[in-house]
């Protein structure tokens, strides 16, 4: 698929900005008031110098009466007209950014969280989240900056330009003759601005990336002793973004430097031309004075088209950065053809499956076998022998290369994956909460879930007594990833999270690992409780936990080289038997 062109995102984003017309045409509205009505003073100027303060027809009373009038009227616009619209300018801008900017935030972390697990293993988090965050927020600026202002500025230089034409033509056309120097750098600047402004948020990316890394790390540094060395690798990641940075730094200096200066001379020529044209006896002397208060006014919207060249290239390769994503297809979709997977019995069935990761180097190999409802299946091998693929494959966080997954007789891909997913639980080595309350944590295995049946949840994942200890029971905080609790806590949570979702097929990935002795006791005996009427996959490191399952598959290679209970394997002399005699005498020797 081709990559989007700039101008093609920008109007995808318009498309989050267009149910918000009206608040825009309001910004719009309250801006064009806000830059034209300041545009009258130069006209009073002119009138109050030559027909009034230079008329010497009029008397002193009727001069200060006309003054007074001019003056009271304009103060009034300034109260009644200018302040409100002014109000509605940035309220009504800032409301469109903020709607539109939270419309695409929430669709980019929905298609985030939709991506398939191949995506989060090419991406680190850091990157995904600045796009979140950062990025949306750049983006945020095109609304409430460039789309708003623009039009702001163009209505202001063409009334500007009508009320010039109407003092003297040839001064005006000499104020307008800097416009085309102005114009050649902005198109030089503009594009190599777009560039490295995408360069240096890819390196803020990689550099947030990389300090998320660590901080989540930080036991291993403080472990090791490497302060000084992540001290040293940050400084050099921002020193490569300081460098990159200051090439923007460099443009945008230049490109203001230039416009600045343009804007400096262009009155002094105006003066010049003018005050000639004064002695000359083709202008009046209020007709100088209000073209030169319209200069600053004319030349405002060539340095805030300068700034808005900076705000659109920092917003164009946010939302390059943004669509990125959103133009990347989850691997694991529904079928168009998909249906909802009934209420099932367990019966789980691998025929023929082959898989790999990149295309390239298989994982399984030809993987047959079948198990029973209620069963319970231990899968055992050296690492990288596929025991993690094949439990990631019942769920479709992967889809097989070959051979088909049925459960109950569907093919797991020709059923929903949301309805598929809600008849698996998974109780993982390294437990996951998020942060929020126990109950929270809980309630993610059914969030529609009664009080008491979170509390039957936890009593038979041996919870209940623990979380009644905390300081706030069942709305106690687990913190960040379940920091507050300890591992065998957070590891009954989890469990109590399986029992709540009731699922027919059960995953545990050897739950009961680095735990002391009681911790162990106490979820062996409440995962003895949750594996009842449930098909159980059990991905074992010691062979002491499996004993008593129903039957153990042996893989090897991507491939199953055996099938049995523990007896029947022992007794078969294979790699089984190898397994067991090294680890129970490095246990017996312990």
């Amino acid at each position: 698929m081709s990559t989007p062109t700039k101008r093609h995102n920008f109007w995808r984003f318009a498309e989050y900005v267009r149910p918000y017309w009206k608040y825009l045409a309001l910004a719009v509205a309250g801006g064009i008031v806000k830059f034209t009505v300041p545009l009258l003073v130069p006209q009073v100027t002119r009138h109050l110098l030559d027909n009034v303060f230079l008329n010497e027809a009029l008397t002193r009373s009727q001069k200060m009466q006309e003054l007074l009038f001019c003056a009271g009227g304009m103060i009034g616009i300034f109260l009644c007209i200018y302040a409100p619209f002014v109000y509605v300018r940035h309220l009504y801008a800032d409301k469109a950014s903020n709607r539109a900017v939270f419309n695409m935030r929430c669709d980019l972390y929905y298609r985030i969280l939709r991506m398939s697990a191949s995506f989060f293993h090419r991406n680190k988090s850091g990157a995904i989240l600045s796009r979140l965050i950062s990025d949306i927020a750049l983006a945020q600026n095109l609304v409430g900056t460039a789309i708003t202002n623009i039009w702001m500025d163009a209505i202001a230089l063409v009334v500007i330009l009508v009320f010039l034409l109407r003092i003297d033509l040839l001064t005006t056309l000499v104020a307008l003759a800097t416009f085309p120097v102005y114009l050649f750098f902005f198109r030089r600047f503009s594009g190599e601005m777009r560039t490295v402004t995408r360069q240096v948020q890819d390196e803020l990316s990689a550099m947030s990336s990389s300090a998320q890394e660590r901080i989540a790390g930080n036991v291993v540094i403080h472990a090791f002793a490497q302060e000084q060395t992540e001290k040293k690798r940050f400084e050099g990641n921002s020193e490569r973004l300081f460098s990159t940075n200051m090439r923007r730094v460099l443009i945008q200096s230049l490109n203001q430097s230039i416009t600045g200066t343009l804007v400096g001379i262009s009155p002094l020529i105006v003066v010049c031309f003018g005050g000639y044209r004064v002695i000359a006896g083709a202008m009046t002397v209020g007709e100088l004075i209000a073209v030169t208060m319209y200069l600053a006014p004319l030349y405002l919207p060539l340095q805030r088209f300068s700034e808005l060249n900076v705000v659109y290239a920092n917003a164009m390769a946010a939302l390059d950065r943004i669509y990125e994503i959103m133009d990347e297809k989850p691997e694991i979709v529904d079928r168009p053809d998909a249906v909802d997977l009934p209420q099932i019995r367990g019966d789980v069935e691998f025929e023929r499956v082959s898989f790999s990761y990149n295309g390239s180097c298989p994982v399984l190999r030809d993987v047959t076998f079948r198990v029973q409802p209620g069963e319970r299946v231990a899968l055992v091998g050296p690492s990288g022998s596929g025991k993690t693929t094949i439990i990631s494959l019942i769920p479709r966080f992967y889809d097989v290369n070959t051979g088909g997954i049925r459960i109950d007789g569907y093919d797991v891909r020709d059923v929903t994956i949301r309805s598929l997913r809600r008849h698996i639980g998974m109780v993982l080595q390294d437990p996951i909460l998020f942060s929020g309350s126990v109950r929270e944590n809980i309630l993610y295995g059914k969030p529609e879930a009664t009080e008491e049946e979170i509390i039957e949840a936890s009593r038979a994942a041996n919870a209940y007594e623990f979380i009644m200890s905390l300081p706030h029971g069942f709305d106690a905080e687990v913190g960040e990833r379940g920091s507050f609790l300890s591992g065998g806590q957070r590891q009954r949570l989890t469990i109590a999270r399986a029992f709540l979702k009731d699922p027919k097929i059960l995953i545990l990935d050897e739950a009961t690992a680095n735990l002391d002795p009681e911790s162990e006791h106490l979820i062996q005996n409440a995962m003895k409780r949750l594996v009842i009427g449930r098909t159980t996959f059990v991905i074992a490191h010691r062979l002491a936990t499996i004993i008593n399952a129903d039957r153990i598959l042996v893989l090897c290679g991507g491939t199953v080289v055996e099938s049995g209970t523990h007896h029947e394997l022992l007794a078969h002399g294979g790699l089984y038997r190898d397994y067991h005699r090294k680890q129970f005498a490095s246990a017996e020797a312990n």
